[in-house]
């Protein structure tokens, strides 16, 4: 955007010119030709000095906060300071509301907190730390016990992490809350908690989505009991070992507990209908063809090849006709990929995840086309088989394939790094033991006794 420059120009701005070269002088600096002793004193000498910026950028800051009116940034009507930091400094709008946030605490409520922050005695993060803990004590804290906690936490940060200072200030909310609230009193502050719950979905650049955000105790806790049962290991077929991380097998839980609950349509009304998830393609990308598209959620985030054929095996689908402009023309039915009848009958074949060991029933499965729609599979009992959210995903990254046998049921081929000779497997805990023979083994003898 553009600023618009005064003249003369002030000569803070002036002197903040001559910091900036002096700074970018140094950046071409040798620092090989540094001891180790004058290594470690540079980086100091650094950190010290990003605080001094980070003090001075939060300055700004509140300057702009204390203005009814933005002249030096032209004519863009901002609705608010966190748009204008986004916009000016290309923030994320998670960022640029701490940075807001922060900027009007150190200013207005904790100010002893933004002199160690001029003066370099803490950083941003230790700064912020230590008014987020004293934000979070209850709000009939005495003043005295208040200004104890900061003189408490600005003195504990000559040693601790902004991170330690956070377990720290957690320490020093619930006992002054139990001191001030003894057991069979008004807790006082049950909602303060619950008032600064927040939930933010960033995308990121790469098409991903990071998910950050704040709950109260309780909700935290219905969570955790709510992913844990979904986010245990799970074996792979025979081998033993599920190499996801815990946050992958959080991540994953997560998303396996919204997909039930979407598939169940309990959900409420939006805009007139349940609730679903969205993806919009075009005839060229359903069909990989070259040239095509990407496929986007209806949030506008690309998909991959491999997510689109994973979602489209079991799927709404409707056509809608674009103009060459990209205008609606014709807006088709709604049609279901695999329909009721198809679905009975798989499920009275699987019984649930086809998967080998996976015990998931029914109600938990997708419908898989084992040749892909896209690719001209019918969508017809011998070319679809029920899996689980989780070996959905495992079928679609193509280390495992799926293969019909001569009695129309699934089996399933390892890779081979899970087994060298790729026999069939099939699962046995839906299924008879007449339904498990593949093939690939013979039936022992029987002794007679």
């Amino acid at each position: 955007m553009s600023i618009g420059v005064r003249s003369p120009r002030h000569h803070t701005l002036a002197e903040l010119d001559d910091l900036v070269v002096a700074l970018e002088k140094l950046t071409g600096a040798n620092l090989w030709a540094l001891t180790d002793i004058e290594t470690l004193e540079f980086l100091d000498r650094a950190e010290r000095a990003s605080r001094v910026l980070s003090a001075l950028k939060l300055a700004a800051v509140r300057e702009i906060q204390g203005r009814d009116q933005h002249p030096v940034y032209g004519d863009e009507c901002l609705p608010s300071v966190e748009d204008l930091l986004r916009q000016q400094l290309k923030l994320r709008a998670v960022d640029a509301r701490r940075t807001v946030g922060l900027a009007r605490d150190l200013d207005t409520t904790y100010p002893r907190v933004g002199a160690a922050l001029t003066g370099a005695a803490i950083s941003h993060g230790q700064a912020d730390a230590i008014v987020a803990a004293l934000n979070s004590l209850p709000a009939d804290t005495p003043t005295e016990q208040r200004d104890w906690v900061e003189t408490f936490l600005l003195a504990q940060a000559e040693t601790l992490d902004a991170g330690q200072l956070a377990i720290l200030g957690k320490t020093i909310r619930a006992r002054i809350r139990d001191e001030l609230h003894p057991p069979g009193s008004d807790p006082g502050d049950d909602g303060d908690q619950a008032r600064r719950r927040e939930l933010h979905l960033t995308d990121q650049p790469d098409g991903t989505t990071r998910v950050t955000g704040t709950l109260d105790a309780e909700a935290a806790a219905a969570i955790r009991a709510a992913l844990e049962p979904l986010a245990r290991p799970r074996p792979l077929g025979e081998s033993p070992e599920d190499r996801r991380t815990v946050p992958q097998l959080r991540a994953d839980a997560l998303v396996e507990l919204i997909e039930r609950v979407l598939a169940a349509g309990t959900l409420p009304l939006s805009r007139g209908t349940r609730p679903h998830l969205t993806v919009l393609t075009t005839v060229d990308g359903l069909l990989g063809r070259s040239g095509g598209a990407p496929a986007t959620t209806g949030y506008g985030l690309p998909l991959s090849r491999a997510a689109l054929e994973r979602l489209g095996c079991d799927a709404d689908l409707t056509h809608i006709l674009l103009s060459k402009e990209g205008m609606p023309l014709e807006l088709g039915r709604t049609r279901r990929i695999v329909p009721p009848w198809l679905r009975r009958a798989l499920v009275a074949r699987d019984g649930g995840c086809a998967f080998p060991q996976c015990p998931k029933p029914a109600p938990w499965a997708d419908a898989h086309h084992i040749v892909p729609w896209s690719a001209r599979g019918d969508t017809s009992l011998g070319n679809t088989v029920l899996l689980c959210p989780f070996h959905h995903r495992v079928l679609h990254r193509g280390e495992w394939a799926v293969v019909m046998g001569s009695d129309s049921h699934p089996s399933f081929v390892p890779p081979y790094s899970v087994d060298p000779a790729r026999q069939p497997r099939r699962n046995p805990l839906h299924r008879d033991l007449d339904q498990l023979y593949t093939g690939t083994w013979e039936a022992p003898e029987v002794v007679a006794a």
